[in-house]
């Protein structure tokens, strides 16, 4: 039998798994044979205790640091699960441990300038970087993917997607889902924010991408009132959804009036889509895309470079809405050092 791929976890959070919630990596984890969760780094000793005992770590797989696991678990792949403003010191101590695959929880980063760093300290040790935007690894989305892949809406023209506030912690699921249904090169950002206190509050706006593809975003609404949809239109056809509402709709243009100025879209059902969300699947997907990144020693489908490309957006976000202006990608020097301190409320 070939040994099962050792992960350690960094961070006894409830995202981490603890309270012994399959909702989170932990949980994730431990629904796939090929792995085996072996270690976890918190610097809560309550928590630790807590945590081992939950996911049943031995106490010698129990470590204060982060730094001290990677030395001494003997790990293959680690997730890191540690608030927003702490991603980026136990990313890069995994990647200089010689740690081949690295999840980080969404957000990438507080700034891009971290982000930079940890994408290019993980390019130098040879490390996979995944960032853990749930959506890119589960079928729906897949499926959702491969369709316009295989052209059946022709050439993606624009995106409308809405999400939650706040912006930078939900927001970049919203952010990232755009970039995931085409490779287009954002290049101007227009933005808005949210009148509200905190630094990190609800906001959207206007990404223009190289070859006319236009993003248009809407995380203003807290999440008890957004509707979390998305159309994507291309030149032959649209795809949109709301997987809360268990809506997969496609719709091929069937054909355009002679004056041009309205069109006809039979729209039918994508077949075999949930019709209910299961939040535990979120975390699974993720864990099973890095396990699988780990086995195939492949780069993943939401790579640390595709959360640094949607952090920058966000970041250019908050520029534009400041200074009032346009905000061309990527960003300028010294722009990239601003933080958005997200507290995830």
């Amino acid at each position: 039998m070939a040994a099962k791929v050792r992960v350690g976890i960094v961070g006894a959070g409830e995202v981490g798994g603890l309270g012994k919630s399959y909702n989170s990596h932990a949980g994730g984890y431990t629904r796939i044979e090929e792995c085996e969760l072996v270690a976890i780094a918190e610097i809560d000793e309550e928590r630790l205790s807590q945590f081992g005992d939950e996911w049943n770590i031995a106490a010698e797989h129990r470590y204060s640091t982060a730094a001290e696991m990677y030395e001494k678990a003997n790990l293959d792949l680690v997730s890191v699960t540690t608030h927003t403003l702490h991603h980026h010191q136990p990313v890069i101590e995994a990647a200089e441990a010689g740690i081949k695959v690295i999840m980080v929880e969404k957000p990438l980063a507080k700034s891009v300038e971290l982000g930079r760093k940890m994408v290019e300290a993980c390019d130098k040790a040879g490390s996979r970087l995944i960032t853990e935007h749930t959506r890119r690894f589960l079928p729906p989305f897949k499926k959702i993917k491969k369709m316009i892949d295989d052209g059946m809406i022709g050439e993606v023209r624009t995106i409308e997607t809405s999400g939650f506030r706040p912006l930078l912690e939900n927001g970049t699921h919203t952010v990232n889902y755009a970039f995931y249904w085409t490779d287009a090169t954002p290049k101007l950002v227009a933005g808005y924010l949210s009148d509200e206190r905190g630094a990190d509050p609800g906001g959207g706006g206007m990404v223009i991408c190289e070859g006319g593809v236009v993003f248009f975003i809407n995380c203003v609404a807290p999440s008890g009132e957004g509707d979390a949809a998305t159309l994507i239109a291309g030149t032959k056809g649209r795809i949109q959804y709301n997987e809360y509402r268990g809506v997969w709709e496609y719709g091929p243009l069937a054909e355009v009036s002679d004056n041009d100025e309205t069109a006809n879209y039979q729209w039918e059902d994508i077949p075999d889509m949930p019709t209910v969300v299961n939040r535990d699947d979120y975390y699974y997907g993720a864990a099973l895309e890095s396990v699988q990144c780990f086995l195939e020693d492949r780069e993943s489908i939401g790579s640390g470079r595709d959360g640094l490309r949607t952090l920058e957006v966000i970041t250019a976000i908050h520029i534009s809405h400041k200074t009032g202006s346009m905000v061309p990608l990527p960003l300028a020097e010294g722009l990239d050092q601003l933080e958005i301190r997200s507290t995830g409320e």
